[in-house]
């Protein structure tokens, strides 16, 4: 296993663990009351189950921003067929509506953020201003698609809906015909603008800080991390490096043979190096081995006594 293979699996991992943590945030938002900010009125509420998609594309990029993007989608399908037929609601049973435009979201946002730091640089302020412009982006794009597929999938509808539900009087045919559109617009131009705001105010904030930990988390990584060669390879060279260790003493007692010897002598120098070499592996063998062993050896050795007449 080399270090690229290592590398891009521990990306992999943390991208995985990346969009599980703000896939549980985001539906933490989507199901509990506080992923909305009540403003003073007449301002509408605004959501922020929008912020942790955008953080993901502009922190992970769009691998991670689009999984994102589709919790946050299907956060919003499951609550409208909870909800029951109120308002707009039913439209995002849809998940053209309701899901389709969450995941396109991300790919807004960190397609503006990468064109701002390509032309601009993203050091201090210049990140900042370009996070902040991304999170705009990607908060008008989750209005105006949600907002826009209802009008053009169910604007006949809604204008019907619209029509019987209010009592228009006197209004004039123009608006008549195009009562959906008109509520669509008056309902999404306040939302859009207010929570494009606080997403322009939040996410760098947010993305300032998750920087600093990932550069305090590179920081502390072991000297030895990233050097491209793994443990199991690392033992095998130590490993394989004794026996290498003695070819340079075989070729110098090669070189070392007169030119002109023969074939025999130069054998004969090669395998006295070699030897030589190997004399401390010899000795060691030689003490680990029992004493008693050698004394048959050196009896036998040892000249008959010739006797004295």
């Amino acid at each position: 296993m080399n270090g690229k293979t290592v590398s891009r699996r521990s990306r992999a991992i943390r991208r995985m663990v990346v969009t599980a943590m703000l896939g549980a945030i985001t539906a933490l938002l989507a199901f509990t009351p506080v992923g909305m900010i009540t403003l003073p009125p007449p301002l509408p509420a605004v959501t922020l189950v929008h912020i942790p998609v955008i953080l993901a594309a502009l922190v992970e990029g769009p691998l991670v921003g689009v999984p994102v993007g589709l919790i946050f989608g299907l956060c919003s399908l499951i609550r409208a067929w909870g909800a029951g037929m109120v308002g707009l609601t039913l439209f995002f049973r849809d998940p053209l509506v309701s899901v389709l435009p969450r995941m396109i979201i991300p790919l807004t946002a960190w397609g503006a953020y990468t064109l701002w730091t390509r032309l601009l640089g993203n050091r201090g302020m210049t990140d900042k201003a370009g996070a902040a412009l991304a999170a705009a982006l990607g908060a008008l794009t989750n209005t105006v698609l949600c907002l826009g597929a209802i009008v053009l999938l169910y604007g006949g509808a809604l204008t019907e809906l619209v029509n019987n539900l209010v009592g228009l009087g006197k209004a004039d045919a123009a608006y008549l015909d195009g009562a959906g559109a008109w509520l669509v617009t008056a309902v999404g131009v306040p939302n859009g603008l207010a929570e494009a705001v606080v997403a322009a105010i939040l996410v760098p904030m947010v993305k300032t800080a998750v920087d600093a930990l990932n550069r305090r988390g590179r920081g502390k990584r072991p000297a030895g991390a990233g050097m491209g060669a793994s443990q199991p390879e690392q033992a095998a060279a130590t490993a394989t490096a004794p026996s290498g260790a003695r070819q340079p003493e075989q070729a110098a007692a090669t070189a070392a043979a007169p030119s002109g010897a023969s074939q025999p002598e130069q054998a004969a120098a090669t395998a006295t190096a070699t030897s030589g070499a190997r004399q401390p592996e010899q000795a060691a063998a030689t003490a680990a081995a029992p004493s008693g062993a050698q004394q048959p050896e050196q009896g036998s050795r040892t000249p008959p006594e010739t006797p004295v007449a």
